[in-house]
């Protein structure tokens, strides 16, 4: 009987720790109020504003976009997962408010106007130059008595 206590009590204990071992590892780790509001700021940048889908919630100003900042802050302080969220946008305003990776500019676009400008400057001088070393006669010479005017092809008579 002893014996059988002892079994039972070391079963209930290993049972107890495996548990409490389980628990631990299946929740996740605490996020530090700096780690929320970089997710919240990820998710933020990552959903475009539903009224005209041209900015996203992070930067614009309008009443539906301060909404969705206050309620993307709320659910990741409640510990929904940045999938989760993304979801629910997806499933209320459809897929076109999640900003789409291959459509960020990349570092290059905005030169891509002023470099266009450059160029055009610098070949507007080159132009401007050789018109001043090659200039075009002012008027055209008149043909010479010598030579012989050919005969208008409209003139059938």
């Amino acid at each position: 009987m002893i014996v059988a206590h002892a079994h039972r009590r070391a079963a209930t204990s290993t049972v107890l720790l495996g548990m409490a071992l389980a628990g631990v590892f299946a929740l996740p780790a605490a996020e530090t109020p700096n780690e929320q509001k970089a997710r919240v700021q990820r998710i933020e940048d990552g959903v475009l504003a539903p009224c005209c889908y041209t900015e996203p919630v992070s930067r614009h100003q309008s009443e539906v976009a301060v909404k969705m900042r206050i309620e993307i802050a709320r659910w990741v302080a409640a510990g929904k997962t940045d999938q989760e969220i993304l979801d629910t946008y997806a499933r209320q305003y459809g897929s076109r408010v999640l900003v789409d990776p291959r459509t960020i500019l990349g570092w290059w676009t905005p030169w891509v106007p002023w470099l266009a400008l450059i160029f055009a400057v610098v070949f507007g001088f080159w132009l401007l130059r050789r018109w001043r070393v090659n200039p075009l006669p002012a008027t055209l010479p008149s043909p010479s008595p010598d030579v012989a005017v050919p005969p208008d092809l409209d003139d059938e008579e």
